[in-house]
């Protein structure tokens, strides 16, 4: 979907994120690699309103009528106790307004996530109401998957860690980049420090461990 008309992303934001960066680097650690992540709404995140319409019309529709019902039965007079069978809808439209909004969400936080590789490790860092900072070594870093689009933007996905959940069965946690701007060059990169790391003396033991 095209975002040409979007929002320009919030210039200060892009700052300060530049600046949480500039703390997190070592004196002798070097980018080589960096994308900010696009405001490009995904078609695919819209299947959710195949739930997200009729639980929230649902929703409408019951707490409407429970709010006449108490209207229409002069109950009103016992004040919000009165009102409490309908006010229980309201966390339920909540949840579906919640649900309707994810879609627009990359339009928000075009600007607000920088994601980065550095000589020995891969960071995103991502602005909200606080600074949230995730950090991956070389040494745990797997087989990536990228998927690309015409023009060369795209995403990559990053085996980290592979473990066992409750019941015994194989889980893999990812850690993932974009939508951005020359996905490939994020994964050259990734290439490059992943090589660098399975070099190291007892890189390959550390790389996916649960």
């Amino acid at each position: 979907m095209d975002t040409s008309a979007a929002p320009r992303p919030d210039n200060a934001s892009m700052a300060r994120l530049r600046q949480a960066l500039e703390r997190e680097l070592a004196p002798d650690e070097a980018v080589q690699w960096h994308g900010w992540q696009l405001g490009r709404i995904d078609p695919r995140a819209f299947l959710l309103y195949v739930f997200a319409v009729p639980w929230t019309a649902f929703s409408l529709f019951w707490t409407v009528m429970a709010a006449a019902g108490i209207a229409a039965s002069g109950l009103t007079g016992l004040g919000l106790l009165a009102w409490a069978f309908p006010l229980f809808g309201l966390p339920f439209i909540a949840v579906g307004a919640w649900m309707l909004s994810r879609p627009f969400v990359p339009l928000w936080e075009r600007g607000r996530v920088l994601y980065v590789v550095t000589d020995r490790r891969v960071l995103k860092l991502a602005l909200g109401r606080e600074l949230v900072v995730k950090t991956v070594p070389a040494e745990r870093i797997g087989l990536a998957e990228r998927r690309e689009r015409a023009g060369g933007t795209g995403t990559l996905s990053l085996p980290v860690r592979i473990g066992r959940d409750s019941d015994g069965d194989r889980t893999t946690e990812t850690f993932d980049i974009g939508p951005v701007a020359d996905i490939m060059g994020a994964q050259e990169a990734m290439n490059r420090i992943a090589a660098g790391a399975r070099l190291a003396p007892g890189g390959p033991a550390g790389a996916l461990s649960s």
